[in-house]
């Protein structure tokens, strides 16, 4: 999905924040720090052979009689997570919503769960506007000094007719740089971009030459690190009338040296963008092994299918899918039969604002209250490094806590507790949530994910295979662990508190930039420069730290601010706030449940998904 931080710093009611996507709380190294491409070089060969029907399953010892290591046993033997993962980079790549590629990847999945013994269907959660797909492509500079260019269009936007050559041309910024180029030196050319803040008004001024004249098409630089990133509007209503161009930075720099220097430059571009007018029905992938003592009642496995499409989507979300599927296989042909229902569930539509996973909440809407958990894997490729839950979840989910970081040795696992399952609204578990079921984002570290984030990058090349194996294996086990408890996930206090509200803008060092004059820090004495350095007796590190900080303990709380040279005492009070009872409430019960399970209670983290 898009990108997930939040900017606190121009949020002015400071308490929360969204964790980082994916799992930016978690600072879990991989083994011995692996880069990826070390990770990649010792992986075995990338295969492009689709995956086979079901096989008979391996000899097992006869000592493995518990379902959980019957079927880990068999994953151990027999693992094709990555033979997954490779027939989608290969041979359905890239699959962007509604187009023919996504359509062709939803019936091999499909066909794929079928011939592993699931129940397998395809539903239809709604219309594309159009079908669009990609033909080939290229873009050089021709003459004496070519260049082959790294180039990214958006999707559902035109491409050139066939070949299209021109001279580059200066984009003029103002009139006098029009007068100079003249009018006709706009008709028929590659115009580049060198402006990206120009004046509305004269912007306006050269799309009504551009609609004269008609240019080839024009160019803009990528993103300074190098990266082309993906995108697109589904709605497809305004296709535009020339192609947009996004150019490798460093290559579009010299473009513009050569053409500042007076050297005269020529462009080619071939981009197939094809068009089919709609509407186009898109469709999620649902699977079934159909549970033996509550058929009624689901875990649900789920990743995103669909993809941008300027890359193969191997790590957004291509491994997903296979630690998805490949717990799918193991569990149907190893013969293991859950108590409850699993169901595995591939959405399209969720690169343009998760229409498959919407979709599913709302035609599913009868069995929410039986759907136990949801499991959703959309972090690419580190491995699943831990889960958020809630004091009253975490009876049933310690004991696979503890059998995951036994797992394997070089990964760990953490179980953290928080006060509430908060809604980052930028994956497929965020429809579970808003509709009341928990739903779960694998904790994963963001090493390389920018690097392939809706990039040129992402693809089975730069994914570090070890970890999405291992990472198949904690979807199974935790997929079959939900599956056999005696009951449905406890959703006590599973809705997180409102956020106490201190009604500032804090900058990162948590100093006060902006005081809201209704706000609990106003009436503290709260003043713009004011450094906050302590909140109950603890040293402040940052501006999250402050934030998470104050969601815990009392309502009233102390606060140690530098003023100029003088530091001063503070009193937050939040002791006349409604949703103070439901807080204290619900430390009762937390303490309470303590008590009765004999365990330490330690503060919980306010920051979750």
């Amino acid at each position: 999905m898009r990108p997930w931080k939040l900017a606190l710093a121009s949020t002015l009611v400071l308490v929360a924040c969204h964790a980082p996507r994916p799992g930016a709380s978690s600072d879990t190294a991989p083994p011995a720090a692996q880069s990826t491409t070390e990770l990649v070089a010792g992986a075995q060969p990338r295969v492009a052979t689709p995956v086979g029907e079901a096989q008979d399953a391996p000899q097992l010892a006869p000592t493995v009689d518990d379902d959980l290591e019957r079927a880990l046993a068999f994953a151990l033997n027999d693992d094709r997570t990555i033979e997954l993962l490779s027939v989608l980079c290969d041979e359905h790549a890239p699959r962007l919503t509604g187009s023919r590629k996504a359509d062709a990847a939803c019936e091999w999945a499909r066909s794929q769960f079928e011939s592993w013994g699931l129940d397998a269907r395809l539903e239809t959660w709604g219309m594309a506007a159009a079908r669009f797909d990609r033909g080939p492509s290229h873009g050089r500079v021709l003459g004496a000094e070519p260049l082959e260019l790294d180039f990214m269009t958006a999707a559902w936007t035109v491409g050139t007719e066939g070949v299209q050559r021109g001279p580059a041309r200066l984009e003029p910024r103002d009139q006098a740089e029009l007068d100079a180029l003249g009018v006709d030196g706009l008709r028929g050319a590659w115009m580049v971009r060198v402006d990206e803040r120009m004046d509305g008004a004269w912007r306006k001024r050269l799309e009504q030459l551009y609609e004269e004249t008609r240019p080839r098409g024009l160019l803009r630089a990528g993103a300074k690190s190098g990266l082309l990133v993906m995108s697109g509007d589904f709605r497809a209503q305004a296709r535009g009338t020339r192609p947009t161009v996004r150019v490798r930075f460093d290559q579009h720099e010299e473009l513009v040296r050569r053409l500042r220097a007076g050297t005269a430059v020529e462009l080619e571009f071939l981009i197939d963008n094809r068009f089919e007018d709609g509407p186009v029905p898109c469709a999620n992938v649902v699977a079934d092994i159909v549970g033996a003592e509550f058929p009624d009642e689901y875990v649900i496995v789920q990743g995103h299918l669909d993809t941008w499409d300027g890359a193969e989507g191997a790590q957004d979300n291509g491994t997903g899918v296979a630690t998805t599927m490949e717990a799918a296989r193991v569990l149907a042909q190893s013969g293991v039969q859950p108590r409850r229902t699993i169901r595995f569930v591939l959405y399209t539509g969720e690169e343009q604002g998760l229409f498959g996973s919407q979709g599913y909440v709302r035609d599913h809407a009868d069995e929410l209250p039986r759907t136990s958990i949801v499991l959703n894997h959309d972090g690419g490729g580190t491995f699943l490094a831990g889960l958020d839950a809630t004091f009253a979840m975490l009876p049933d989910m310690e004991p696979l806590a503890e059998r995951l970081r036994a797992l394997d040795p070089r990964y760990g696992f953490e179980l953290r507790e928080v006060e509430g399952l908060r809604n980052s609204g930028d994956s497929d578990h965020a429809p579970f949530i808003a509709a009341g079921v928990p739903a779960f984002f694998w904790r994963q570290s963001e090493r390389d994910y920018t690097f392939v984030h809706h990039t040129q990058n992402d693809t089975f090349i730069n994914t570090p295979l070890d970890e999405v194996r291992h990472s198949s294996k904690v979807v199974l086990l935790s997929a079959l662990h939900f599956a056999n408890l005696d009951r449905l996930l406890d959703r006590t206090d599973m809705e997180p508190l409102p956020r106490r509200m201190l009604g500032v803008r804090l900058g990162e060092d948590a100093t006060i930039q902006r005081v809201e004059r209704d706000g609990r820090g106003a009436a503290a004495g709260l003043l713009v420069g004011d450094r906050v350095l302590q909140l109950d007796g603890a040293q402040v590190a940052d501006r999250a730290d402050l934030v998470e900080r104050l969601q815990k303990g009392g309502a009233q709380k102390s606060c140690v601010v530098s003023r100029g040279e003088t530091r001063l005492e503070l009193v937050l009070d939040w002791s006349g706030d409604p949703d103070e009872l439901r807080r204290a409430e619900r430390a009762a019960r937390r303490a309470q449940g303590a008590i009765q399970r004999g365990v330490e209670l330690k503060p919980a983290s306010a920051v979750g998904r």
